[in-house]
């Protein structure tokens, strides 16, 4: 946790460098004019219009996976040759859009590249890890209003499913992980003509049971597994 402040903090200093300062950085929502007693913003600022700017990109990303757990229930109580990695992997499509006057939100659909582990010999066992994540943001804070630099915080939840493939004797059951994880993001984007590029950093906090879900009342009780951490992304794409 403290890791994940500290990157907070860094990443809002940053951004108030970039936009010359903390009182010009700050959102103008949270600065009221004292003298007047009013917010100095118009309700059209958190406008998004179908003329501003809307991109549809490739992404790809690279998520913590707290497999600690998982693994040791497997050596104990499996004949498993091998182990699933610290983190998974995804590709999928992301929705941006940014309306040029601070406002910025995003939305992104991932597919899960699949993680395999199997018996040794003698052992028909095998585990497919997959799933998909869906990530939506539509308070972000841009700190370099225009059409060219973005570099955004904001809030963010995720939602999505966890599956665990099992096969043995012929026999194919599943395991689900289904969650719900509210988090944050920080956001670098760049864009030139009808092209974007861009990295994003989120943290998610799975508040749903931690229990897998099985399909087969008759499979082995796996370890519980909260969908917690950070993830990192890279995407390109055009804008419409």
């Amino acid at each position: 946790m403290k890791s994940i402040l500290l990157s907070l903090s860094f990443t809002t200093i940053v951004s108030c460098a970039f936009a010359g300062g903390f009182e010009k950085s700050f959102p103008p929502l949270l600065k009221p004019d004292l003298h007047l007693g009013l917010l100095p913003y118009s309700p059209d600022d958190f406008d998004f219009g179908n003329d501003d700017p809307r991109g549809r990109a490739l992404s790809f990303g690279y998520y913590e996976f707290a497999s600690e757990k998982l693994n040791n229930y497997l050596a104990e109580h499996s004949s498993v040759n091998g182990s699933f990695a610290a983190n998974y992997m995804a590709v999928g499509i992301d929705d941006i859009q940014n309306n040029d006057k601070h406002w910025d939100m995003i939305g992104s659909v991932q597919w899960i590249l699949p993680q395999r582990v199997s018996a040794g010999p003698g052992d028909s066992l095998k585990l497919k890890l997959s799933g998909w994540h869906y990530t939506m943001s539509i308070l972000g804070y841009d700190f370099i209003p225009g059409e060219t630099v973005t570099l955004a915080l904001g809030t963010q939840i995720s939602y999505g499913n966890l599956k665990m493939r099992r096969e043995t004797g012929g026999q194919k059951t599943k395991y689900t992980n289904p969650f719900v994880a509210p988090g944050g993001r920080a956001e670098f984007r760049l864009t030139f003509g009808n092209f974007l590029i861009g990295v994003r950093a989120t943290y998610r906090y799975d508040i749903t049971h931690e229990l897998w879900k099985r399909k087969d009342n008759l499979m082995p009780v796996m370890p519980g597994y909260r969908n917690n951490g950070m993830a990192y992304f890279g995407y390109i794409g055009l804008i419409f």
